[in-house]
């Protein structure tokens, strides 16, 4: 079967994105209705309503509302069942406190503190809060309960939001309308500029897409995996739904975050990424490796090899942030069911609105993923290299090649199942041995020790001939860095400086002043008459 390349012309693509990035642009002052009444900080200068804030927080009011949050939401200053009642006991001693206190983050964060993963969620965190607290004591009480079927039990009393006059809040406004702004328009869902290729041979993708280290969508692999048309969320609650998976910090049973995803509104909901997921289960045996990803040098540790695959759920909304994927490898991620938006940069080009450390091991990027997509999404076209990105849509069925080095975030549009696996190819070993040896500290997913050390050697013993191939690569790149390094400090020291000028300057006697001699004041001095 022949290749097939999916892409529009150019000035047909061009304005394809510049259509998307307008309409996202709109959004970022789409206004939706806080169900509480709280409006914009900007809102106060003129709105009729006195602000609630400055009376009614009293001694707190100098203090910033994600402090505040914080501070409700911290199980040390408001723990166990008093700190649950003087929360409630603050939210009725102002408008400002009961907004504060009912805030959904607070309950969020309280109920994962208090319950870890073993909640079945009743509509927001605060209900589910008090599900907890209610099911907890009537089994401490000696009640048969069963939480199976999801029903309120006896005695909880699901809140009644009451709309307050008066309260602004950027803060608890922004992450209100990050929940809500339409994905389509937020994410520019129209965007895309990724190659799409089906009927790809292995010469072609290597030359294609490995070599110059470039990101592909083939359209034509997991339509024919079994767990393409098998998995969906009924069949894993039918099949794995008292088996424990991980949502970010906490264990849960699958059912139950089925339950919470099918109700979850808010800013970054929960999101299932679990490593062990073929444990006790038949699910890796519904998927196939595709044979452009076979080669996996990390192969050679066995069991002892640092993470590398993971089964990824969510409702829409939910996604990752800018990341660089771990220890230098390359990866693939397979939509199932739904659909994920993709931007990615090249590794030379840091994403606006992301700050990495000099050494790469920490990165500062806005709290959210829609939170960017917010603030910094409509600005990718406005210089040369935001322009260098690709973004797109992999829909079910899809799969993404995702090259060592590249940053990428994902926002799922839709529920979404969908499974992905990092590797190391030859073309890859360069980097990879490079980042192992001298980034130890930010080795992830291996607690055996030294990894560059047992990688190593496994590889001299079950390939040699590429380790031997690889450390030449090294050697090479290591001689042209020294080269590049040296070039730029013999540029540095040719070009002479105003102040060099100044220091070799001939005196009044004609002799050249040294530079020892005008530090020591022998040339010249400055003063102001």
């Amino acid at each position: 079967m022949p290749s097939k390349r999916a892409a529009d012309s150019a000035p047909a693509g061009q304005a394809k994105r510049t259509a998307g990035r307008t309409a996202a642009s709109v959004y970022r002052h789409y206004v939706s209705d806080n169900p509480f009444g709280i409006k914009p900080l900007g809102n106060m200068l003129f709105d009729s309503q006195p602000p609630a804030r400055p009376h009614g927080l009293g001694a707190f009011a100098p203090l910033d509302d994600h402090l505040l949050l914080e501070l409700l939401a911290d199980s040390d200053a408001f723990g166990g069942p008093d700190g649950d009642r003087a929360l409630c006991r603050l939210a009725r001693a102002s408008r400002a406190w009961y907004c504060l206190a009912y805030n959904d983050a607070v309950w969020r964060q309280r109920t994962i503190a208090r319950f870890g993963g073993d909640f079945v969620f009743a509509g927001s965190w605060r209900n589910t809060f008090k599900r907890c607290v209610i099911v907890s004591r009537q089994r401490s009480a000696g009640r048969s309960i069963s939480d199976d079927d999801g029903q309120d039990p006896p005695g909880l009393v699901r809140d009644a939001i009451i709309r307050v006059p008066g309260m602004f809040s950027d803060v608890i406004y922004t992450s209100w309308r990050c929940s809500s702004v339409p994905l389509e328009h937020l994410c520019g869902t129209a965007v895309d500029n990724i190659d799409r290729r089906s009927g790809l041979s292995m010469a072609d993708f290597v030359r294609e897409y490995t070599e110059p280290n470039r990101p592909v969508i083939l359209t034509d692999v997991v339509t024919s995996w079994p767990a393409f048309g098998k998995w969906s969320m009924d069949y894993f609650v039918r099949n794995y739904g008292r088996k424990l998976f991980r949502a970010e910090a906490v264990d849960m049973a699958f059912e139950d975050y089925a339950r919470y995803a099918a109700q979850a509104h808010e800013e970054s909901p929960l999101y299932l990424f679990d490593k062990h997921f073929a444990e006790d289960s038949s699910l890796a045996a519904d998927y196939t490796v595709p044979e452009f990803f076979a080669e996996d040098l990390f192969q050679v540790l066995g069991n002892r090899r640092p993470d590398y695959r993971w089964l990824i759920v969510g409702p829409a909304r939910s996604g990752s942030t800018f990341h660089v994927d771990p220890n230098s490898t390359s990866a693939w991620n397979a939509v199932i069911t739904g659909a994920k938006k993709w931007v990615m940069f090249p590794p030379e080009h840091i994403p606006p609105g992301v700050f990495p450390s000099a050494d790469g091991s920490e990165v500062t990027s806005p709290v959210s993923l829609a939170e960017w997509f917010m603030n910094y999404y409509s600005e990718l076209d406005q210089s040369p290299a935001t322009r260098k990105h690709i973004e797109c849509v992999c829909r079910a069925g899809e799969i993404l090649y995702v090259p060592n080095g590249w940053w990428h975030c994902v926002m799922n549009l839709s529920e979404s199942i969908a499974v992905t696996q990092n590797f190391v190819t030859s073309e890859n070993l360069v980097n990879v041995l490079d980042f192992a040896e001298f980034r130890p500290e930010q080795v992830s997913g291996f607690c055996h020790g030294d990894l560059y050390t047992e990688f190593v050697d496994a590889l001299r013993s079950q390939r040699p001939e590429v380790l031997e191939a690889t450390q030449k690569r090294r050697a090479a790149k290591l001689r042209a860095a020294n080269l590049d390094a040296a070039k730029a400090r013999c540029t540095v020291s040719s070009s002479e400086s105003f102040w060099s000028k100044l220091s070799a300057a001939p005196s009044a006697d004609g002799d050249t002043v040294e530079a020892d001699e005008a530090a020591s004041g022998g040339s010249f001095l400055f003063s102001f008459e």
